[in-house]
């Protein structure tokens, strides 16, 4: 009798639910939503390399926080996220003694929208959504710096812009 007493007891605490979750998970997005669609983000900057940078980013970020399957065709899926690069800018800091920059202050600003094409309608959309980033750098331009730096930045902006899709919904 007690042992049933502690295992009915365990199994109770096993199912209970405090009503805390983790946020950004996208549990807000559309429930019939299996897969999303990300094309190449609209580059309105003349750095170049930002469009490829930015792009990918987001699509690694956000197939990682959410429960959505990436799909290459827009035909395909049940939402896209349709993005565009409205800045991407280096600023030098910080110099060193050569008179070269030593730290760079990074400012990426994207306007983007997640369209449900099922029900066609927009459900999330924001313009100017910023993002600023100070490194160090012996390089005279962001691109060149060591892919690790690349993706620690990258990383570190998607998943600004992810949070705000999926907190924010």
């Amino acid at each position: 009798m007690k042992r049933s007493a502690w295992l009915l007891l365990l199994v109770s605490l096993l199912n209970m639910q405090c009503g805390y979750r983790l946020a950004g998970r996208g549990r807000n997005l559309p429930a019939s939503a299996k897969t999303i669609a990300i094309p190449e983000f609209q580059n309105e900057t003349s750095r170049y390399q930002a469009q490829p940078f930015v792009s990918a980013a987001i699509r690694e970020e956000f197939i990682k926080r959410s429960r959505l399957r990436l799909v290459a065709a827009v035909d395909k899926a049940d939402l896209v996220l349709e993005g565009r690069i409205g800045a991407f800018e280096t600023t030098p800091v910080a110099y060193s003694d050569h008179g070269t920059a030593k730290m760079c202050d990074l400012h990426i600003t994207v306007h983007v929208r997640l369209i449900d094409l099922k029900n066609n309608e927009i459900v999330y959309e924001v313009s100017g959504l910023a993002f600023r980033a100070t490194y160090e750098t012996d390089a005279v331009d962001f691109f060149s710096q060591a892919a690790g730096s690349l993706e620690k930045i990258g990383s570190r902006f998607a998943a600004s812009v992810v949070s705000s899709i999926l907190d924010n919904f």
